[in-house]
């Protein structure tokens, strides 16, 4: 178990000059920003140690809160302690009980691809909640939308980092937890270019020891699955949707662009349901083989992470060996068990 700490009575203070400080931390540069807040860099005024630390509106996580009561009858992803909504009145929950299901999966997480959380802080007095979380120096792999394309990276370039992310993603499935939101916005790179898995905010543990089924849709449209795309649709397996949104995500590292585009959400969840994916003719036929294995269909079909560690491209036949599951997941930590109540 990471040991995170909780401070429920931080100070927040701001001078004329625009001086930012957080208990012991200086927030200086903004690093980024999205629809949960922005992130700053933070320095420890007594260490000089510098993190990412990200900034979350209550006002907004209790609204995200109350849609996820009325939609499912319970708080956030099934694990917390509120009733359904006929049962007894519940008092208010603290502000970071919004963010508990995150942080407890954060603690448990022991990986060098996924991001690693310090602490938790809320002052009581302002809108906001603050996550210390591990520094990476150098952002986000792509920059890439609907409406935006990047530079590719070459197939060299891109390979060694997927093989980080195929490597922390296996390390979760083996552990019983569905990411949901694989894309490049949260692949981070540290300073000497390992990558970091980031944003658990709607990822899941598998509801039982082996069973990744899940009715729920979440994580971002251009990267849905298929199945995904339906309205109505049962449940799917989690793990199946995260290698789709992970093979969308190598679509763009090597192309600098999203496989599936179009102008309206309805849209995009035909085209994903529907169209094939151009491959560039420069790409190498093994590549092209392993992404139209990822972006097969049918989940029942689609390469799984083992198929994926030993693919001819990921290898490059043979002359490159990942860890093997073993070795990525049981050596790193302690086995990760679900989430408990006291956890929470």
């Amino acid at each position: 178990m990471v040991e995170v700490k909780e401070t429920l009575d931080a100070t927040y203070t701001e001078t004329d000059d625009g001086d930012r400080t957080l208990n012991d931390y200086s927030l200086t540069n903004i690093l980024g920003s999205g629809s949960f807040g922005v992130v700053y860099l933070g320095i420890n005024s007594k260490t000089g140690a510098k993190y990412a630390i990200k900034e979350f509106s209550k006002t907004r996580l209790r609204k995200k809160d109350m849609f996820s009561r009325q939609a499912f009858g319970f708080r956030g992803r099934g694990r917390g302690r509120g009733r359904g909504i006929g049962g007894p009145p519940q008092p208010p929950p603290s502000a970071i009980e919004y963010i508990r299901g995150e942080v407890a999966i954060l603690k448990k997480l022991n990986h060098p691809n996924i991001i690693k959380l310090y602490e938790v802080l809320d002052d009581p007095r302002q809108d906001s909640l603050y996550m210390v979380m591990e520094l990476c120096e150098k952002g986000v792999v792509m920059d890439v939308g609907l409406d935006k394309t990047c530079d590719p990276y070459s197939e060299d370039a891109a390979r060694k980092l997927f093989c980080q992310a195929v490597l922390g993603i296996e390390y979760l499935h083996e552990h019983e937890i569905s990411h949901r939101d694989i894309k490049p916005d949260n692949l981070l790179l540290t300073s000497d270019d390992v990558l970091k898995i980031v944003d658990f905010g709607v990822s899941e543990m598998f509801v039982a020891s082996g069973n990744d089924r899940s009715k729920k849709s979440a994580g971002s449209p251009a990267f849905f699955a298929p199945e995904m795309c339906v309205a109505h649709h049962g449940e799917m397996s989690m793990k199946a949707c995260d290698v789709w949104a992970l093979g969308v995500t190598l679509h763009c590292l090597v192309f600098g662009k999203l496989p599936f585009v179009a102008v309206s959400i309805l849209e995009l969840y035909e085209v994903i349901r529907t169209a094939v994916p151009e491959i560039p003719k420069t790409a190498s036929r093994e590549l092209r083989n392993l992404i139209e294995q990822m972006l097969e269909k049918d989940p029942e079909k689609r390469i799984s992470i083992a198929g994926i560690k030993t693919h001819h491209w990921l290898t490059q036949d043979g002359k490159q060996t990942l860890p093997s599951t073993h070795e990525n997941t049981d050596s790193i930590g302690t086995r990760i068990t679900h989430v408990t109540e006291d956890e929470m």
